[in-house]
């Protein structure tokens, strides 16, 4: 009896760690990465997000933010958050289309006029439809769409003022099939590279431009080592929140219910945070030195539209022909 007694409390004590009283619950904290800066908009709503979901929760929930790709380039944080490894990843959907190729329909150019346009249809039932529940069925879960930009072209030595200009120039993509096709559409030779590079990579003239919303390249000090820049809209690029499948799942219900209430404050901060950079990011570009250029858009618009049929190819005519008709 006295051995039997001992070993029940020896069994007791070793179990006594993981042994919490009542009503007591656990503290979850999320690691949430991303490849860009502290002071780009989507970092200013992701601390609005970890407050949000801090104090909403009781301080049950903790979000700890990695930006600058602390984490790794961005396909390893993809990879990392598809595994479960990483929680969560702020960054282009244009990044997720290596693991739900249909995201790619998203990317194609000149697809909507502005903003509004945008979230109308990302909000809507067909990219839930569409996109959103083939993610979750690949490990990804879109917590929600943090912010569309538009893109423009930047380059270190050549100022862009048509297409032809274009020809032959080594532009950093995100390495994302419909951001390739465009861009050998418009002559150039597209290199995709993690965003981390870039800066060096211009800097050496490994790449002789990039292309990117304005206040990116702002905020990333692009503009330091590419001095022109083109004004040509030519794709919208959707800043995602989206988490492991599997991590979510292992959230109770309560804490999902903060993160996505979490989620739309940090979107948002961002629109704010946007707004008030966007206004100003023109201005300061200039007050750098860049070479601004506005070149006509028609012949960029036609080079975008000819991709259609690839994008029809790799993605199906009836989902390219839904998306164009839902925002058409």
């Amino acid at each position: 009896m006295k051995r039997r007694t001992a070993s029940s409390l020896f069994a007791t004590a070793l179990a006594a760690p993981f042994l919490r009283p009542a009503g007591a619950q656990d503290v979850r904290t999320l690691r949430i990465g991303s490849a860009l800066d502290p002071q780009h908009p989507i970092l200013v709503g992701a601390r609005r997000m970890a407050e949000v979901a801090e104090a909403e929760s009781g301080g049950r929930l903790k979000i700890n933010l990695f930006p600058s790709s602390q984490l790794g380039a961005q396909r390893e944080m993809w990879q990392n958050v598809q595994a479960g490894v990483l929680d969560g990843i702020i960054d282009a959907s244009a990044s997720m289309v290596t693991f739900v190729p249909q995201f790619g329909v998203l990317d194609l150019p000149y697809l909507v006029a502005d903003e509004a346009a945008a979230f109308r249809l990302l909000d809507g039932p067909v990219v839930e439809e569409e996109l959103v529940r083939r993610a979750a069925a690949s490990g990804l879960r879109v917590v929600n769409f943090w912010e569309v930009t538009f893109r423009n072209i930047y380059t270190r030595s050549k100022a862009v003022n048509a297409v032809a200009d274009l020809r032959g120039m080594k532009i950093r993509v995100i390495p994302n099939p419909s951001f390739i096709a465009l861009f050998r559409g418009l002559g150039a030779a597209p290199t995709p590279m993690a965003f981390g590079e870039v800066y060096t990579a211009l800097q050496q003239g490994v790449l002789d431009g990039a292309e990117n919303d304005n206040v990116t390249f702002l905020t990333s000090r692009h503009l330091e080592v590419a001095r022109n820049l083109a004004i040509t809209n030519h794709m919208m690029l959707v800043n995602t929140f989206v988490m492991s499948e599997r991590n979510w799942t292992r959230l109770p219900e309560d804490l999902k219910a903060v993160m996505r209430k979490a989620s739309l404050e940090g979107r948002r901060a961002v629109a704010e945070d946007r707004r008030a950079k966007d206004s100003g990011a023109m201005e300061a570009i200039r007050a750098a030195g860049v070479n601004v250029t506005q070149p006509d858009l028609a012949p960029f618009r036609e080079a975008g539209r000819k991709t259609y049929d690839q994008f029809e190819e790799r993605l199906g005519k009836p989902l390219v022909d839904r998306i164009v008709a839902t925002v058409g």
